[in-house]
């Protein structure tokens, strides 16, 4: 099976870039198959032994004809596009893309990571609305994947017939925690220190601003709690500059300055194990108003730490695979504190979450999703209907 992956690469700095690595990697463990890549404008061409990238279109362009090109080029089976709407856009173009790739005889899976409300204004024509593109995307796909259950029925209760939409998790990588007291040292924050760590780009919908002020009230309490919030904005643009500067600003008013830690950079990848190993608790006090998954939560609970979360649809899993009261309202000050708190301050209730945490991470391991995948992409090259869900 020749399977080729629609997607940025690297050295693009995206969630889509790292996906896509370990899914290759986790699916050659399964079958030493080499893979193909039609990547984004900015993505390094490459031809290694694992897969071969070649950078074919861009974000802003009609990438139509320039993917069904290199597809055809590598003799793909199976084009998997790694969909979100800042890369293929919400216009026309993915759909056109998936019935040029069809009459060329190539099978399609679309991995969507986001399900909007049925009604977000959208740019495809007609209806102007994701339910009317969502149903586009399954009318010309062999298939559609989501991560979770909730995906799933969003897409079904917008008309998406049901024999479109698999359901297979996240990866995970699952690996040992490093030692705590070094890894504080290499990231900056105090070898003692209970840390509380946010990690990943950074915007308004991330709620970093209202973790400021939760956190502000569990140093209080906590007096070795730190904070520490590892990434930076998703660009320089001259807001985004604002929006940090007025987080440090926050810092300050709040008397926390000294007992939080502001990367302010990328965090390069080679750190990133250290960042979470320093950690005693990872919070994402995210705001979204739509159905997704996060790969940062997978990035924690690989690695064994407790998490807190907002109680939205994208951090379900939570909810399910770990602990109910692990998920806390979005803008519940007291609740939030109170979690953070505990899981601080009593060791034998943030072990038990972490070993919790754990057992989520191994049933969602690349390798697990990977030979999941791979099965989905068996399915349609046979034309058969794919499995519903997975787990």
């Amino acid at each position: 099976m020749r399977i080729c992956h629609a997607t940025t690469f690297y050295p693009n700095r995206y969630g889509h870039t790292h996906y896509t690595d370990a899914l290759i990697a986790a699916m050659r463990r399964h079958r030493p198959e080499r893979h193909f890549i039609a990547a984004e404008f900015g993505s390094d061409f490459a031809d290694t032994e694992a897969y071969h990238c070649v950078p074919c279109f861009g974000r802003d362009l009609d990438y139509v004809e320039p993917i069904v090109d290199v597809a055809r080029g590598f003799r793909a089976d199976l084009v998997i596009v790694q969909y979100t709407d800042d890369l293929f856009g919400h216009d026309g173009r993915l759909p056109r893309l998936l019935r040029r790739l069809r009459e060329a005889g190539i099978a399609t899976l679309v991995n969507a990571h986001s399900v909007y409300p049925q009604s977000h204004r959208r740019a495809y024509s007609p209806g102007h609305d994701a339910g009317h593109l969502d149903r586009a995307l399954a009318s010309e796909a062999s298939s559609l994947m989501v991560h979770t259950a909730r995906m799933r029925q969003e897409l079904l209760d917008r008309g998406v017939p049901a024999d479109k939409v698999a359901v297979i998790p996240h990866g995970t990588y699952v690996v040992p925690a490093l030692d705590p007291v070094e890894s504080r040292r290499r990231v900056g924050v105090a070898e003692d220190a209970k840390v509380i760590l946010f990690f990943g780009f950074i915007w308004l919908g991330k709620g970093l601003d209202f973790l400021l002020e939760v956190f502000a009230r569990v140093a209080r309490q906590v007096p070795a709690a730190q904070l520490l919030v590892g990434g930076t904005t998703f660009n320089d643009a001259l807001y985004a500059r604002a929006y940090l500067a007025y987080l440090r600003a926050r810092t300050f008013q709040l008397r926390i300055a000294r007992r939080t830690r502001l990367w302010g950079d990328y965090v390069p990848d080679e750190l990133v194990p250290s960042v979470f190993s320093a950690a005693d608790v990872v919070a994402f006090p995210y705001r979204q108003d739509y159905s997704s998954v996060s790969g940062v939560l997978h990035q924690a609970v690989g690695l064994g730490r407790p998490v807190v979360c907002s109680r939205i649809a994208k951090f379900e899993e939570v909810a399910e695979q770990i602990a109910e009261e692990l998920l806390v309202g979005p803008r519940d000050l007291e609740g939030w504190t109170r979690q953070l708190v505990r899981l601080l301050s009593d060791d034998d209730y943030a072990m038990a979450a972490s070993k919790r945490a754990w057992r989520f991470a191994g049933r969602t391991s690349w390798d697990v999703v990977a030979l999941e995948q791979l099965r989905l992409c068996d399915s349609l090259l046979a034309g058969k209907t794919p499995p519903a869900a997975g787990n």
